[in-house]
């Protein structure tokens, strides 16, 4: 059974194809190198079929470069432009599984239905084992641990077997004879007796030679059949699969939610519930878990905590000292309970700041400086791998107009700091989680100011873009979290600058978005954490 390929629904990631595409090839909605290119008729702005369809049919029926009245059935083929991507080198849909080959766009779907690399399942009962195509047969005949041997030996034990009756028929029909000599001839019996001795002592020899074949034939026999034994044993792979457990969330804070109660989304009842409300209106703040309690700062210059081990939660209480000074549309992460403070806007100074510091809570709080970025950052993103930060996009200044696509590596070892490949286009007051070694952007203001239901991934070492499902509802300043494999995002604000308060949730490995319940409040610029799993 062949599975499907890796298919790219818009167009084709940039870094598949063996040099440089010239940006004049690109789709200007995805963003990748052009499939399947359609143009508008006036301007020939270039799209990729699959997204100038997508956008016509879920907004207006205009072009989103010239504004001009355009449907499915007017779009025109560039057929020059059509004819240079047909002849471009691109690498096989299965170049992770090892497939070298660069082929023509024109000559792909072909390569790829007949790659040798394609993943196929092994056939053996109770294997289910992905291999390439091209190993099939040597997998399925010589390594698979579930392959059908076939013991050609209990052909030897045979043919031994009936040699050794063929003999014992024999003896038995020369000892009848003996006898009946011995009863008509007692004369003869010693000679009788003496042959009887020697064939007696022939099948003995005879006998003993086949069972030590037989021995040795057994002995190889069980030394495979114990090789084979763990194999055969192993669970199906639907047997001993655990349910994924799921931690509940909390989320607090935003935009107009003074007095406004913080709520919990508990995934055994599928449902919100409200607790205690905050003690200050926390907007563009950031939060982080240090001790088994959830600090939130930013905005003021007081400090709310909750202690997350309680059996209820009751209370938001402050916290002994205050921070050195205000920021706003910052972030924290937490490094081996450390906290790393990632630019913001400083709004003593009236301006955002490039720092990296340190913040230390005591009495009284202190912030270290450690590095600078090179230059100013707010409503940005920030995630940790290892020792490193990853602080993605943001904008440089107060106007979202300024929003970029830069990346910046932070390592926290050696206070050092450098840039990164950029993101696939500029976005700021977006949400992230880290998967794995993936940083997920979901969400966020364009440069166009205009929000986005757009999720991909970045890889934290290469910088690889790997596109992921859009959202369900376009929205930004909101918060999302991940608990085991599945992303929650919540609220923010939609193209309309209405706040939300709907959740959607995406697990890794699925195809589309779903919804949860909404919250029981809208909230926008909030923050979220989740609960540890051992409290009750």
């Amino acid at each position: 059974m062949a599975f499907c390929t890796t298919y790219e629904k818009y167009g084709y990631d940039s870094s598949r194809f063996e040099s440089t595409v010239d940006e004049n090839l690109h789709c200007s909605i995805c963003y990748n190198v052009l499939r399947e290119p359609r143009m508008c008729r006036n301007n020939e702005h270039i799209f990729c079929l699959v997204c100038i369809t997508e956008h016509l049919t879920v907004n207006r029926q205009n072009c989103p470069e010239c504004n001009e009245h355009l449907t499915v059935d007017t779009l025109r083929r560039p057929r020059v432009v059509n004819n240079l991507l047909l002849k471009l080198k691109i690498n096989c849909e299965y170049a992770s599984r090892g497939c070298p080959e660069f082929t023509c766009v024109e000559d792909l779907k072909t390569h790829v239905e007949n790659c040798g690399y394609a993943p196929v399942l092994c056939s053996n009962e109770n294997c289910g084992e992905k291999i390439n195509k091209r190993e099939k047969a040597h997998h399925e005949t010589e390594v698979c641990g579930f392959r059908k041997v076939e013991y050609r030996d209990y052909e030897r034990i045979q043919k031994a077997v009936e040699r050794m009756e063929g003999r014992l028929t024999e003896l038995d029909e020369k000892m009848e004879s003996n006898r009946s000599e011995v009863r008509s001839n007692r004369a003869e019996m010693e000679k009788i007796v003496g042959k009887f001795d020697e064939i007696k002592h022939e099948v003995k020899k005879e006998v003993k030679e086949s069972l030590k074949e037989v021995k040795l034939v057994m002995n190889e026999m069980l030394e495979k059949l114990n090789a084979f034994q763990p194999l055969s044993k192993l669970p199906s792979s639907a047997e001993g699969m655990i349910s994924e457990h799921k931690d509940d969330i909390l989320i607090a804070g935003g935009y107009g939610m003074d007095d406004e109660p913080s709520e919990i989304y508990s995934w055994v009842k599928n449902a919100w519930f409200n607790v205690s409300p905050m003690n200050k209106e926390y907007e563009g703040a950031s939060s982080f878990i240090c001790d088994d309690k959830v600090f939130v700062v930013g905005e003021h210059r007081t400090i709310d905590t909750m202690d997350l081990n309680e059996l209820h939660l009751v209370k938001w209480e402050k916290f002994l000292s205050k921070l050195p000074c205000k920021y706003a549309y910052h972030q924290t992460v937490v490094y081996q309970q450390r906290i790393i403070h990632i630019g913001g806007n400083n709004e003593d100074e009236e301006e955002l700041c490039n720092v990296i510091g340190e913040l230390q809570l005591g009495t009284p709080c202190i912030m270290k400086e450690l590095c600078r970025m090179p230059e100013p950052r707010g409503c940005h993103s920030a995630e940790v791998f290892e020792d490193k930060v990853l602080i993605l996009g943001g904008q440089k200044s107060e106007s979202c107009e300024s929003a970029v696509d830069s990346v910046f590596e932070f390592d926290i070892k050696k206070n050092e700091c450098k840039e990164m490949p950029p993101l696939p286009h500029p976005v700021t007051r977006m949400a992230t989680v880290r998967w794995q070694g993936q940083a997920v952007i979901l969400g966020g203001l364009g440069k166009d100011e205009k929000a986005l239901n757009a999720v991909f991934m970045y890889d934290c070492k290469t910088g690889k873009i790997t596109n992921l499902p859009f959202m369900l509802q376009k929205r930004y300043d909101c918060c999302a979290v991940i608990t085991g494999s599945t992303i929650v995002v919540m609220g923010g604000v939609d193209d309309d600058s209405d706040e939300l308060d709907s959740v959607e949730c995406f697990t890794m490995g699925a195809s589309k978005w779903e919804y949860l319940p909404s919250m029981n409040s809208a909230r926008s610029k909030a923050f979220a954490e989740l609960l540890p799993s051992t409290r009750k």
